[in-house]
Parts: structure tokens; sequence; C-alpha cells
């Protein structure tokens, strides 16, 4: 707690954030829980201040809705989530040891054996850590409109703005280099140079199906589809592109370190739509997958000359923060 409780008072000191905002989660049922989020993530900022992201802070909201905010304010960077989203991720994966239980996932609870945390666990850290790299991202890119707070998710429906839209893709797109860096650290170090396809294919259907869970999870995604409208993408757009990122990116680093790997991508999004939608049916009560799929394939072709738009205005654009993340990856390479 002491590292949160300076961070809190130097925020409150020195910035118009209120006392009141702040959540205290000293002395809560789920302190430990919530020490170990805030400590991990601060860490993470630290690790990523050569993106100029210095002071930078972390704290957590007293909202219980599912939200998470980035903000430039008096000289600070600043990460804001919500308790509501550590308290809902909890109840969705962490709590729900019998996740896989009659779900026709028969294969994945004997991957789960070869693993050295459970399935439910896994998909619990890959939303939390989805989150922040999606906040740092926005911090990174250093937007006007930082000053004014860039929200996850807004209750209300939004201006659109094409550089809005732009903008979220990218920290999105961010986030998913990140998870993918996790990803394949996290295989590296459980199945070294034996790495077999199936043990990654699995991996990644269960990354990829957390996002999947996180994003569609969010009120916009009750919207029909939209395309230049609202100040984000909808959901269902950005889980394809979510998903596309994570999984190009460890295949490709892996490729490059000698491994034989030979995986399709159209192939994991395909199996993480199985592998969700049985979960989703039978733990979690939601047609959301089902929404998905036929909204996704109804709308293939105006989905595909959206994203085509975007990565065009997008090209070599330095201020995103994935050009950043190449750009730092270059450098450390050619050290």
């Amino acid at each position: 707690m002491e590292n949160y409780k300076r961070i809190v008072s130097e925020i409150i000191t020195n910035t118009p954030i209120q006392k009141e905002d702040i959540f205290d989660y000293e002395n809560s049922p789920l302190e430990d829980e919530f020490d170990t989020v805030f400590e991990f993530y601060y860490e993470a900022l630290k690790l990523n201040a050569d993106y100029g992201i210095e002071p930078c802070s972390l704290f957590f909201t007293n909202h219980f809705s599912i939200n998470a905010a980035a903000t430039y304010v008096n000289g600070y960077y600043i990460i804001c989530i919500n308790k509501g989203t550590v308290l809902s991720l909890i109840n969705r994966f962490r709590k729900k040891s019998d996740l896989l239980a009659d779900c026709n996932t028969d294969t994945y609870i004997e991957f789960e054996k070869l693993l050295d945390v459970p399935i439910n666990e896994l998909m619990y850290q890959t939303a939390i850590h989805f989150t922040f790299y999606h906040e740092m991202a926005h911090l990174i890119q250093k937007s006007d409109l930082l000053e004014k707070t860039i929200y996850e998710y807004s209750e209300n429906k939004s201006i659109f703005l094409i550089k809005n839209h732009i903008l979220e893709l990218d920290a999105d797109k961010f986030s998913s280099l990140c998870l993918g860096a996790h990803s394949l650290q996290y295989v590296k170090k459980l199945f070294g140079n034996g790495l077999t396809n199936e043990q990654l294919e699995k991996t990644l259907i269960v990354i990829c199906s957390s996002a999947l869970f996180y994003i569609l999870g969010f009120g916009s995604n009750k919207l029909g589809i939209y395309y230049k409208e609202d100040s984000h993408p909808h959901p269902i757009i950005r889980i394809s592109c979510i998903v596309f990122h994570i999984v190009d990116y460890v295949i490709q680093a892996l490729k490059e370190d000698g491994y034989n790997i030979n995986l399709d991508i159209k192939d994991v999004l395909n199996k993480s739509i199985v592998f969700s939608n049985n979960l989703s049916v039978k733990k979690f009560n939601e047609n959301l997958i089902v929404d998905y799929v036929d909204i996704a394939s109804s709308e293939a072709l105006n989905i595909a000359e959206y994203i085509k738009e975007m990565r065009e205005l997008e090209t070599n654009d330095k201020t995103l923060a994935s050009y950043k993340w190449n750009e730092r990856a270059k450098r450390l390479n050619n050290k």
C-alpha cells in the first residue's frame, strides 16, 4: 500500500483530482489483489518512461462501472482504472474455477494441465493487461485529446471524428502488441524449444478469447454496427483487428527466432469464436458471440473496407503509439 498511498497523495496535491475520486483499497476484502495489480502496472509505466511519459501515475477510481481513462494534467501522465473494471473481471474469470467444466472444452482441460496457472486466471490477467496497455498507448500518443481525458467507453453517444477512431484503433494495436509480447514470453518460458503448433494455438485462443469477451462486454456493443459514428469504433471491428495483431505478432516473432510454426490467423479467430461461444452459453448466459458472428459475417465487406481506410490514414503517422513501439523495437535490436 505504501507506493499507492504516496502516488495518491502526489496526485491529490498536484492535480485537480479529488481524494473522493480515488479508491482507497486498504482494508478492503480484495486489498492484496488491488495492490498486486497496482504494483505490476506502476512498474510497467516506469519501465516505459522512455516513451516520454514522465512523471506517470496510476490509480483506481471509486466507480463501479467498467471503464478506464488516460489523461495529462498539470504535467502528469495519469491512467485511472475504475475499481468496477477489476471487480467485474474477477467475477467473470478469476472466481470461475469451473470455467471449462461442461462446456465441450475437454481438450482445453487437458491443455490446462500443461500451464502454470488455470485458464480462467490466464484470461483474467489478459483482460487487465489489455485495459492497462490500451490506456498507456493513449499517454504515448500525446494527442490534444489527452488533456480532456480519453475514456475507454462512453455512456453516451459521442461526436464522430475520424482522428478519434484512428487513435482508438492504434491504442488497440499497441495493447495487442504488448499482449503478443507477453504471450511470446509465456510460451517460450513454459514450452521452450519444444513448443508445438497445438500448444501455441491453444494459448493464443485463450488469450484472444479473453480480449473477445472484454471488448464485446462494452455497452456500445449493444448498438447496431456502425462505422463513421461515435468516438470509438464498434467493438466488433475492434476485436477483429485485435486478434489479428496479437496472433500476427507472435507468429512472426517465433519464426524470426527459428521456431517451426505454421498457424493461420483466420483459423485462430474462428477457433477462438467457438471456444468463447461454448463458455458464453454455458457460463455467462449471453449471446455475445453469436451476435458477433452474425454481424461480422453479414458486414464482412464493409468492415474490411473501413479497416483498409483506417490503415491508409495511419500510415507513417509518427504520433501513433504503434509507430513509436516499432521505432523503439528497432533501437533496442540495434544495441
